[in-house]
C-alpha cells in the first residue's frame, strides 16, 4: 500500500502516519494552567519538520517540528524557536535531546506558547475478541458453513500510544560555550530534566515546567529563573555545586519536592509561592546556605524549609500537616514547620502580596 509523504524544501520526508499521530498526540499538551497559560492553535499549519543530528547553519523553527534524535547546535549557530511552535520528541531507549553550545532563542508569547513534549510510545496491540452469538456470522446465516470465517473472532492489530510521561525525552541542555539563550513563554514537560545549563548567560521567564524528573537544573551557575511557573515535577528546581541564581516570583506547586539546594549552592530565594508540595518546599543538603526571603510557603506536606537556609519576612502556613491556619512565628533555628535552619528573623503573620508569578504578565 503506498505512503502518503508530506515534503517540505530542504527537509526530509515525514509519513501522513507520523504527522497525525504527532498532532493526535501533542493534543495532550494543550491544556492550561488557570489563566496563565493558553495556547492557540487556530491557523496553525499541519506540516512538519523532522528533525535530529546537527545544525549546519542559523535555523528557525516553526509550526510543528518532529525530533527522532537528538539535536546539536553547534558553536556559532543560532537557533530561533518561533511563537507557537510545537517541537514534539519520539521516546527511544536513548532518550534524545536539544544540546545547544551555541545560542537558542525560543519566545513565545501569553497566547501562542512555544510547546516542547513527548509524543508518547507507540506499540502494536493484538486483540482477539470474545465471540459474541448476537454478531457471529454462523449465528445470523443457517447456511453458513463451519469452516467460514468468523470476522467477530480473528485477530486484530492496532498501533496504539502510551501517554507521555517524564523521562521520555533528556531535555533542553545548555552548555558552557553558549554565549546567550533565551527561553520565554514556553511550556517544557515529559523530560528528564526540563532545562539544565552550564552557564550564567541564560534567561528562563515566564515559563512552565510540568511533569518533568526535574524542572530546572543549575550546575555551577547563576542563570535568571523569574516568573516561571512549576508543576507536578519530581524536583521543580535543582541548584548543584556552587550555583547561587536568583530564584524570584515563581510559582512552585504540586511537585514532589519545590526546590532543592546541594553541594556549596547559595541561590536567593525570593518572592515565591511554594505551595502544596507533597514533600518539603526547600530541601538543603551538604553545605548549602540559600537566603530564603520574603516568601510564601504553604500547605506543603513535608517541612518548610528543611536543614539550611537563611529565613527573613517569609509567610509560613499550613505545612507538615499541622493544621492550615496555623502560622509559623518562631524565630529559633527550628519550628513546627521547619527544620535545622542557619536563622531566622522578622516572621510574617499574613501573606507577602508581591509573591508569585505576576498575573498581568500573561
Amino acid at each position: 500500500m503506498k505512503t502518503t509523504m508530506i515534503k517540505q524544501p530542504h527537509q526530509k520526508s515525514v509519513p501522513y502516519t507520523a504527522l497525525i499521530f504527532l498532532i493526535c498526540a501533542l493534543s495532550g499538551l494543550y491544556g492550561c494552567q488557570g489563566e496563565m497559560f493558553n495556547f492557540d492553535i487556530e491557523g496553525a499549519s499541519l506540516e512538519i519538520i523532522e528533525k535530529s543530528g546537527e545544525l549546519t547553519e542559523n535555523e528557525v523553527w516553526d509550526g510543528r517540528i518532529y525530533i527522532t534524535g537528538t539535536v546539536v547546535v553547534p558553536e556559532g549557530i543560532t537557533l530561533t524557536i518561533r511563537s507557537g511552535a510545537i517541537v514534539g520528541f519520539e521516546p527511544t531507549d536513548t532518550p534524545s535531546e536539544l544540546i545547544v553550545h551555541g545560542e537558542l532563542y525560543a519566545e513565545g508569547s501569553p497566547d501562542r506558547m512555544i510547546v516542547f513534549g513527548s509524543l508518547g510510545k507507540q506499540r502494536k496491540s493484538e486483540q482477539t475478541p470474545t465471540e459474541d452469538p448476537h454478531t457471529s456470522t454462523l449465528a445470523t446465516d443457517p447456511f453458513s458453513t463451519q469452516g467460514q470465517r468468523n470476522p467477530s473472532t480473528e485477530t486484530q492489530k492496532t498501533t496504539i500510544s502510551d501517554p507521555p510521561r517524564a523521562g521520555d525525552w533528556a531535555g533542553i541542555r545548555i552548555e558552557a560555550t553558549s554565549p546567550n539563550s533565551r527561553l520565554t513563554y514556553c511550556r517544557i514537560q515529559h523530560a528528564t530534566v526540563g532545562i539544565s545549563t552550564r552557564t550564567d548567560a541564560v534567561q528562563i521567564e515566564s515559563c512552565l515546567l510540568s511533569e518533568n524528573n526535574t524542572g530546572v537544573l543549575c550546575e555551577n551557575t547563576n542563570p535568571t529563573i523569574t516568573r516561571n511557573e512549576f508543576n507536578r515535577n519530581g524536583i521543580g528546581s535543582k541548584l548543584q555545586g556552587s550555583a547561587s541564581p536568583e530564584v524570584e516570583y515563581n510559582e512552585f506547586t504540586a511537585n514532589e519536592y519545590g526546590i532543592s539546594c546541594e553541594d556549596d549552592s547559595r541561590p536567593r530565594i525570593q518572592y515565591n509561592v511554594l505551595r502544596a508540595n507533597y514533600q518539603n518546599a526547600i530541601t538543603c543538603y551538604s553545605t548549602a546556605s540559600p537566603e530564603i526571603v520574603s516568601n510564601n510557603i504553604t500547605m506543603n506536606i513535608g517541612w518548610a524549609v528543611y536543614d539550611g537556609g537563611r529565613l527573613r519576612d517569609n509567610f509560613i502556613q499550613g505545612n507538615k500537616q499541622i493544621g492550615p491556619n496555623i502560622t509559623e512565628l518562631a524565630i529559633g533555628v527550628q519550628g513546627d514547620q521547619y527544620y535545622g535552619v542557619e536563622e531566622v528573623f522578622e516572621p510574617r503573620n499574613s501573606p507577602v502580596a508581591e509573591a508569585g508569578v505576576p498575573r498581568e504578565n500573561f
